[in-house]
């Protein structure tokens, strides 16, 4: 990864950003960046595309506001993450590479950085390559019948166990932050990953948060991966 000072602009306004880029990507420009207010809606982070490098910006807003809660933007969004560099596309990408390394399916990653201006509430930069003809995960389970769901749970526990097996979990399982391709390979989308914690009790609890949180409606489905995973957490 080459590391460098890049300008980008997002909704008319012009933002310096340290960046980390793959020198095997597409030169990233200020051209051409469509917000896409479909995605925002559905998380806490801003999304834009470029066409002309077929490039998806995932940009994390600050969780507080300097001017309503200024002691705590100051600690959590600028010391704990920026300062450390621990901002959360750093987090991502080093996720990212541990998923790959377990061999399993991620998404190109073009760059990742931080913003400069502590004033910038997008202060985390994550841009990675769109796939086309790829569906969400939630939208292929809901099309399968019920023999194909129940290999789509195998398939999912699998990976989740290989992961786990390594020291690790999803902080956010769920359907919707994976796809699927037209060879039915799971790609994950969202990287972020964490240490298992040692205490029974607390992994026990994070596989109560996975099963909540998974948007697999089926309560027959959510106990075929409940029997699968519990042995692992």
């Amino acid at each position: 990864m080459l590391k460098k000072l890049q300008r980008f602009c997002f909704s008319q306004q012009s933002c310096w950003y340290l960046v980390h880029r793959d020198q095997a990507a597409p030169s990233l420009s200020l051209e051409g960046l469509e917000p896409l207010p479909e995605l925002d809606r559905r998380s806490s982070s801003n999304f834009y595309f470029q066409a002309q490098t077929s490039t998806l910006f995932k940009l994390v807003r600050d969780k507080y506001s300097p001017k309503e809660d200024f002691w705590r933007w100051l600690g959590r969004d600028i010391i704990s993450k920026r300062l450390t560099g621990s901002y959360d596309a750093y987090k991502e990408f080093t996720s990212r590479r541990i998923l790959e390394r377990l061999g399993q399916n991620t998404v190109a990653v073009r760059c990742y950085g931080v913003a400069l201006n502590f004033l910038n509430p997008l202060g985390s930069l994550y841009a990675m390559e769109r796939l086309d003809n790829c569906v969400t995960g939630n939208i292929h389970f809901e099309g399968l019948d019920e023999a194909h769901r129940s290999a789509f749970i195998d398939t999912l526990s699998a990976q989740v166990i290989e992961l786990a097996k390594a020291g690790y979990y999803h902080r956010d399982l769920h359907l919707d932050n994976l796809l699927v391709d037209q060879q039915q390979r799971l790609i994950w989308i969202d990287t972020h990953i964490k240490a298992l914690p040692s205490s029974a009790k607390k992994r026990g609890a994070l596989l109560d948060n996975m099963l909540t949180n998974s948007r697999i409606n089926s309560e027959a489905y959510r106990t075929q991966l409940r029997a699968r995973l519990a042995p692992y957490f």
